[in-house]
């Protein structure tokens, strides 16, 4: 990643020293750049030339993003701005910048700019609708803009993929399946997409196709715990007993952990064929790890720091596996409340507010005092 960023430096700062109003010494400049010596450019740029220019500024910010001085890039590339409201490489690096330090409203601004100057542009889109995904209430926004993005450019693999989670959150198969295997004719080797189909494939039961497109990540080497676990579950439920162990055994060789879910089928594998003994040696293991006190604690906590960052996503997702590890219903709670209170959608909120009061049995005042403001709020919803 560093290397790219140089190399995108270096060419950059060769176009804008091409061009530089201001005095500069373009073959030392080169060298240092060639050299990857910012502090040497910095210096050279401050008590040499002086910058007064758009061309010599950005040269300087570039070398202060560089050599991770990234305030004083900042500062630098705004005085680019006041100079050149619409310049398209500046926009871009503080926008960057902005999205890096998680000050997304900040960006958005930056990556807004870029669209309006150049609205043909599919790469900018896609990152105003990254940018924008991760805003209380831009959801929607971020897959409409999204989807612009995609019909600029229908080659890019993150943004079909992107799209494909926005469509299978919304059990909407028929467009998932169509864009993930739409991609999948053009590159058949692209993890990220394979995992999307299987997913999909797994969601809609569709186990021998989740077969099909898992088998290919084994053979690649791929390691993708998701994937590996819907592959193992298929194949047990197909009743290739084999192959759910093989799927099993290969995760540990290539991630070197026990995942449970998968031990917990091989070991149901075992017992389908009848070698009882490596059967119940692996249900001792998944019992014995089911059993920690502290694996809840663990999956809420980091649920609640996910939340926190706004990342509500990875936070619904781990409130999701310490229910499914442990039934507490608060749990169901903890993923209402996000979808009321952050993401805005009020169905899903209300569905998982219904599952909590399906199951809460409160006993301390704090559970009973949760209980009926959830069911005072669930009338509203």
């Amino acid at each position: 990643m560093l290397r790219r960023f140089s190399a995108l430096c270096l060419l950059l700062c060769s176009a804008v020293i091409a061009k530089a109003q201001d005095q500069l010494d373009k073959s030392l400049l080169m060298d240092y750049l060639q050299e990857q010596q910012y502090d040497k450019v910095i210096r050279y740029m401050q008590e040499t030339v002086k910058p007064s220019h758009v061309n010599g500024l950005a040269i300087l910010a570039n070398a202060y993003l560089q050599n991770g001085q990234t305030a004083d890039a900042e500062k630098t590339y705004q005085l680019v701005l006041e100079k050149d409201s619409i310049n398209i490489a500046v926009l871009q690096q503080l926008g960057n910048i902005a999205r890096a330090q998680q000050q997304y409203a900040k960006a958005l601004g930056h990556y807004s700019k870029l669209v309006e100057l150049r609205p043909s542009n599919a790469i900018y889109f896609k990152q105003l609708a990254n940018t924008a995904s991760n805003l209380v209430g831009l959801q929607d926004t971020a897959f409409a803009l999204m989807k612009v993005s995609y019909q600029l450019n229908q080659k890019d693999a993150s943004v079909v993929t992107f799209l494909a989670e926005e469509y299978l959150d919304r059990k909407d198969y028929l467009h998932a399946d169509s864009l993930l295997k739409q991609y999948y004719l053009l590159d058949s080797t692209n993890t990220l997409v394979i995992a999307a189909i299987i997913k999909s494939s797994y969601q809609q039961k569709k186990h021998r196709d989740v077969v099909t497109y898992g088998e290919q990540l084994v053979s690649s080497n791929t390691v993708n715990m998701v994937s590996f676990t819907f592959l193992a579950i298929s194949h047990y439920t197909l009743e290739h007993y084999d192959s759910t162990i093989r799927v099993y055994d290969k995760l540990v060789e290539l991630a070197q952990n026990e995942p449970e879910t998968l031990k917990y089928y091989a070991a149901l594998s075992y017992a389908q064929l009848k070698q009882y003994d490596k059967s119940n040696e692996m249900l001792e293991q998944c019992i014995a790890a089911a059993k920690s006190p502290t694996l809840d604690a663990f999956y809420t906590a980091l649920a609640g720091n996910y939340e926190a960052m706004k990342q509500y996503r990875a936070a619904i997702s781990n409130y999701d596996t310490a229910y499914y590890l442990f039934k507490d219903p608060m749990r169901h709670y903890g993923i209402a409340r996000i979808y009321d209170q952050y993401v805005q959608d009020p169905q899903k909120a209300k569905r998982y507010y219904e599952l909590f009061l399906k199951n809460s049995k409160p006993e301390s005042k704090d559970e009973r005092d949760i209980q009926a403001y959830v069911k005072e709020r669930v009338k509203s919803l």
